[in-house]
């Protein structure tokens, strides 16, 4: 699996606590997206889903961990198998995601993935869809529609986009308002944004 970046603790991301993991790749690329450099596939950031495993299993004080991306769907025999090993060495975890497919699509197979075998596009099966959606508590889906840029509605950057509840571990009222936050690494030399940064914020990082 291709990864992006990921972050250990998280308040933005999700109801409580979380893990975050982005996904590396994204054949979608809505325009306006404020983080472009997730769209390229890249090996050099290749990881097995045990190693991504591992690293969420020893995240401690969080309540549950959020994918996104990037595309977690583009990806998606991954993000099954990650989905299946957190789920049976941490059951108590939560798992939500953030995609740019929307549930119709997702349901009717009108997406694609690719395989981690062979690195070839796959039409993404009903099938597959159902057996991910089994392990998770919520989800966000839709492509951001810069027009319909919002700051209103909680973990969607358009209005355009849906929190869907697969239990009833959440609801809406679990859900913050808009924020975000910025990580720095010990060594000061990586920066990771992540949450819903605003217009100015994005001006004035990518400036520098």
């Amino acid at each position: 699996m291709q990864i992006h970046a990921r972050v250990s603790q998280s308040l933005v991301n999700g109801p409580g606590r979380r893990a975050v993991l982005w996904f590396q790749g994204c054949t979608l690329r809505c325009p306006g997206c404020w983080n472009p450099t997730t769209h390229m596939f890249d090996v050099v950031n290749e990881c097995t889903a045990d190693e991504i495993a591992e690293w969420i299993v020893q995240c401690s004080n969080i309540e549950g961990v959020t994918f996104s991306g990037g595309e977690p769907f583009q990806q998606a025999e991954a993000l099954l198998e990650l989905c299946q090993q957190v789920n049976a060495k941490r059951p108590e975890l939560s798992l939500g995601l953030f995609s740019g497919y929307t549930i119709r699509e997702l349901s009717a197979g009108r997406w694609q993935y690719r395989s981690a075998h062979d690195s070839r596009w796959h039409c993404g099966a009903p099938e597959l869809f159902e057996q991910i959606k089994a392990h998770l508590d919520f989800g966000v889906f839709g492509r951001f529609v810069r027009a319909r840029a919002t700051s209103a509605k909680p973990l969607c950057g358009s209005e355009n986009q849906e929190v869907v509840f697969f239990t009833n571990r959440y609801s809406m009222s679990d859900l913050r308002p808009q924020s975000c936050e910025i990580n720095i690494s010990p060594n000061g030399e990586k920066m990771t944004v992540t949450g819903f940064p605003s217009a100015e914020l994005i001006r004035s990082l990518t400036q520098h």
